[in-house]
């Protein structure tokens, strides 16, 4: 979200056209800013998942002249931490331990690394650099140091502030910028534990060559990861970046964990209609990688055209899954097969040979959305419908792939499975999500009222739990 695109009626056809979740960076603007937005999408539609973006230790530069300036290569620039306003001669940069840990010779990235400088002297709080690579630098632009050794950690005092009100507001998750190890993201839990929210999903964004090192133990005790290619594109080389990503989303899918892919996924429609060929494959390819989610930025925060980025994004996201290869699950079953993993796997056997002669759908019956997950990860031939009581847990299954939400708050007083069952079923059918030709897949938890996983696996023809829509009763 951002100018953009921020006002009830801009983020409604926005989710008309495919939006599931929403991000509210924190890195800009102010509190008031934020709940306003946050009212704004709950007003639009109270489907949409939200994710808040805690800006972490993130380095910028300061205010720039006008609307920007170019830089050009060749030249020199001083780079300051005192309160200047920048322009093409001197810029000022937000971390004050600048001096004391950069060093002459490395190098200063800006703006997701379109534009380099190389420090070549050091003199208190100034820096003399040469631009190596020019180009467009405008106020707050994020900068990088990748050969420069950081005290920062997470979370910073902003951040602090931000996650008491981000309590508060109880959105459905929660993304911590520059996660270096497992202790940050436990870190983040105790914060919003302390505010009174233990419940907000933690989304780790995976930006910096240390978060790789430890990337196991980081979505061991993540809810999902997000895949933030602008700063690790320039963290690590560029050609490392789309083996990385491969890697990470498929431990994730072992993991039953979602995962976004984001930055510059469409870069080009924050000032054109149309995007690259690139970017298209770009996208179309995280999706056969196995991405959960793919996100817009600029594109829509800032861009020209949000929705026709948005649009453009739902094409190709249907066009790659359209064609998308059928997964061996196998190769996604975890170390440690739990219940819930049994039966996803069951599901997708059973999809697999239902596919060849019928049509069917999935519904899921659970009350956290941890069966769906179970159920998606292996990425089944027929739609997932996750049933659950609660619009929180709805709102949290948006960011699962192939999983469409329903809230049926009567569920939670209906005794009898096979009412409950009748009840989801007939709600999908009323609402054409299933047809009278269908075969049901349906699963759950707590079926026996136990305190145990997923335990129930059935197969149905729609009109044997919908009697009554039967054309021909016997």
């Amino acid at each position: 979200m951002g100018p953009s695109c921020h006002t009830p009626e801009q983020i409604r056809s926005l989710a008309d056209l495919g939006m599931d979740c929403t991000r509210i960076n924190f890195s800009h603007g102010s509190h008031e800013d934020k709940i306003q937005i946050f009212e704004n999408v709950r007003e639009a539609d109270d489907r949409l998942a939200i994710l808040c973006d805690i800006q972490g230790p993130k380095i910028r530069i300061g205010n720039i002249e006008g609307e920007g300036v170019l830089l050009k290569q060749g030249k020199k620039i001083s780079v300051t931490t005192d309160p200047v306003e920048g322009n093409k001669k001197m810029i000022n940069i937000n971390y004050e331990k600048l001096p004391q840990e950069a060093k002459p010779g490395d190098l200063i990235f800006i703006n997701d690394g379109l534009v380099c400088l190389k420090i070549k002297e050091i003199q208190g709080n100034q820096l003399e650099c040469d631009i190596l690579t020019g180009g467009y630098i405008s106020t707050k632009k994020g900068v990088n140091l990748p050969s420069t050794k950081i005290s920062l950690t997470v979370p910073t005092e902003k951040d602090v502030e931000d996650l008491k009100l981000i309590a508060k507001l109880n959105p459905e998750y929660v993304a911590i910028s520059f996660v270096n190890d497992a202790n940050d993201v436990k870190t983040i839990r105790q914060i919003l534990t302390d505010a009174g929210n233990p419940t907000i999903k933690l989304i780790a964004k995976i930006e910096r060559p240390f978060a790789l090192e430890n990337f196991d133990e980081i979505l061991a005790v993540s809810d999902g990861v997000m895949i933030a290619r602008g700063d690790l594109g320039v963290e690590i080389a560029a050609e490392d970046v789309q083996p990385v990503q491969k890697s990470l989303i498929r431990k994730c899918n072992i993991a039953g964990k979602p995962v976004i892919v984001a930055t510059q996924m469409l870069e080009s429609m924050t000032h054109a209609p149309t995007p690259t060929r690139a970017e298209v494959s770009d996208v179309y390819n995280a999706i056969d990688d196995g991405a959960d989610a793919v996100m817009l930025s600029a594109e829509t925060a800032s861009g020209k055209f949000p929705e026709k980025a948005v649009a453009m994004m739902e094409r190709i996201i249907r066009s790659a899954e359209s064609h998308m290869t059928q997964a061996n699950p196998d190769e996604l079953d975890g170390p440690q097969r739990t219940h819930s993993e049994l039966i996803g796997h069951l599901v997708f056997s059973a999809c697999s040979d239902l596919s060849k002669h019928s049509t069917g759908k999935i519904i899921c019956l659970t009350k956290t959305g941890y069966s769906a997950r179970m159920i998606s990860k292996y990425r089944p031939d027929f739609g997932i419908f996750g049933i659950t009581d609660t619009k929180k847990s709805a709102r949290e299954m948006r960011m699962t792939w192939g999983v469409e939400p329903l809230v049926l708050p009567q569920l939670e007083t209906v005794i009898s499975n096979i009412d409950r069952i009748r009840l989801a079923a007939e709600e999908c059918y009323d609402r054409n999500f299933i047809g009278g030709e269908d075969k049901i897949i349906v699963t759950g938890n707590n079926f026996f009222n136990f305190e145990q996983e997923t335990n129930m696996f059935c197969i149905f023809d729609v009109y044997d739990i919908v009697p009554e829509l039967d054309p021909e009763p016997v």
